[in-house]
């Protein structure tokens, strides 16, 4: 009975010494260096930028925010209808121009103008405004405004420009009259008139445009006159 017990003992040790796999290790503790200790990339949390302000004279914001407060604001359906706020600029508007939400990229301020009679159709005036050096070169722009309107014989439109300065503003001034084929329409429109004034202000270049039935566009002749006249920047 020993000796079997013996036996079996003996196998027993054999069999542990021949084991050639290692025992496990124990875990390595995780601490601030230990690569292990790092957030996997999926978990990482997003860094949100904090502007810093400049106080170096090379590095000054190049306006106050009470100008850009100004830049910010638009007329909406609900502002002054005498006036029109837009690009930190503010302008005289006649009461009867009714705002309408942009219809059309590029398009940030539109209202619509009631005709001039029973049978004349509404016009619109349209602003839009770029950056400054956006949007092109003013010449260009002015040319591509003449290009959409042809004579009523169908030769190339004569338009009047005219250079002008209002508080201290480079105005170019712009009238157009015939066949109008603005962006998107099929085929041109006889009987059509456009005033326009490219504003160099300030805070950047904007174009206005009053374009529909010549006799409206006419009828409403002083109101525009006045509200280029009239603008200046925002306080």
């Amino acid at each position: 009975m020993k000796s079997n017990l013996f036996a079996v003992l003996a196998a027993i040790s054999v069999v542990a010494c021949g084991d050639a796999t290692p025992a496990p290790k124990p875990p390595v503790p995780i601490t601030k260096s230990s690569a292990s200790a790092r957030v996997p990339q999926t978990q990482q949390p997003v860094d949100i930028a904090v502007p810093q302000i400049a106080t170096g004279s090379a590095s000054a914001p190049t306006s106050t925010p009470r100008a850009d407060a100004a830049a910010q604001r638009l007329s909406t359906a609900a502002s002054d209808p005498t006036i029109v706020e837009i690009a930190g600029l503010v302008m005289p508007k006649s009461v009867t121009w009714q705002w309408e939400a942009p219809s059309m990229q590029f398009r940030a301020l539109q209202y619509s103008v009631p005709g001039s009679g029973e049978t004349a159709g509404a016009a619109e005036v349209v602003f839009s405004v770029f950056a400054a050096g956006d949007g092109g070169p003013i010449d260009m722009n002015v040319k591509r405004w003449i290009s959409q309107f042809r004579a009523d014989d169908g030769s190339e439109a004569v338009a009047k420009i005219e250079d002008r300065t209002v508080n201290g503003m480079k105005v170019k001034w712009i009238e157009l009259a015939g066949q109008y084929q603005g962006m998107g329409q099929a085929a041109p429109r006889p009987g059509m008139a456009q005033f326009g004034a490219i504003i160099q202000a300030p805070s950047g270049t904007l174009f206005i445009r009053l374009v529909g039935p010549a006799s409206t566009v006419e009828a409403s002749r002083n109101d525009f006159e006045a509200m280029v006249a009239g603008v200046r920047e925002s306080k």
